[in-house]
């Protein structure tokens, strides 16, 4: 999901920002020579903190003979481990000690417009996007699990056809024109939408980086190898309204 949130860099151990917390649009017509209606935005500046994510493994020292083969476990599993940490901090940090605070914990909470005829999941993401529209913070994104996401590719008319997906081909994950991502880190029958390039940004000050070391402990003694693999980033949610999350009432 990192994909969605407009990137960032830094080299502070926190990064300060402006968020806005209030805007009155006072734009209307005027005649000539007349004082100008004027609007009202309010701003409230926040801090947010770099922080760590790390992860080692050890492993035995014949490995290094075959660095294609570390490559691949560090691809697979140390890199993969990272991320999946990372997407886990970004959706539900709560900002309390080392956690980032997350954009779930800030976001909007979910108010069904109305309810349409035989209302399912699909139709509760569009009123969620509604949502986001009359919040003039139009979304660009979706967050589900793999199991809601299953759930929408699966589901099919009253005669057996599938309504959203070809089982005979890739089909790209958009919803109502957005992207989809489907993360294990998001909860079973709960969503996420929102304008995640406006609202949100990640400021990245040590992009995912290994080492390995040799005599870490007793690994020389012992013959083994210690790899590290970690990274440090600050995420600030400058538009919390720009986000909205709820749960499905109703199933696909």
């Amino acid at each position: 999901m990192r994909d969605l949130i407009s990137p960032g860099t830094t080299s502070a151990p926190a990064v300060a920002y402006v968020r806005m917390t209030g805007f009155v649009n006072g734009a209307t017509l005027v005649a000539e020579g007349t004082r100008k209606p004027e609007s009202t935005i309010t701003f409230d500046t926040k801090i947010e903190h770099v922080a760590t994510i790390a992860h080692i493994f050890k492993a035995a020292k014949q490995l290094l003979d075959d660095m294609p083969g570390l490559q691949s476990v560090i691809d697979d599993e140390l890199r993969w481990g990272l991320s999946l940490a990372e997407e886990n901090q970004i959706l539900f940090g709560t900002g309390v000690g080392l956690n980032l605070h997350g954009i779930v914990p800030q976001a909007a909470p979910f108010v069904n417009a109305f309810v349409p005829p035989l209302q399912t999941a699909i139709d509760v993401i569009r009123l969620a996007m509604l949502q986001s529209v009359i919040a003039l913070i139009p979304a660009t994104g979706v967050i589900l699990s793999p199991t809601d996401w299953a759930r929408i590719e699966l589901a099919k008319t009253t005669t057996g056809e599938y309504i959203w997906a070809n089982p005979l081909s890739l089909g790209v994950k958009t919803l109502w024109g957005m992207p989809v991502v489907d993360t294990p880190v998001m909860a079973v029958n709960t969503f996420l939408v929102g304008a995640f390039q406006g609202g949100a940004q990640i400021f990245d000050r040590e992009q995912s980086n290994v080492v390995v070391a040799t005599q870490n402990e007793d690994d020389f003694v012992n013959n083994l190898i210690t790899v590290r693999c970690e990274e440090r980033l600050a995420l600030v949610v400058k538009r919390p309204e720009a986000f909205v999350t709820g749960t499905f009432a109703v199933m696909i």
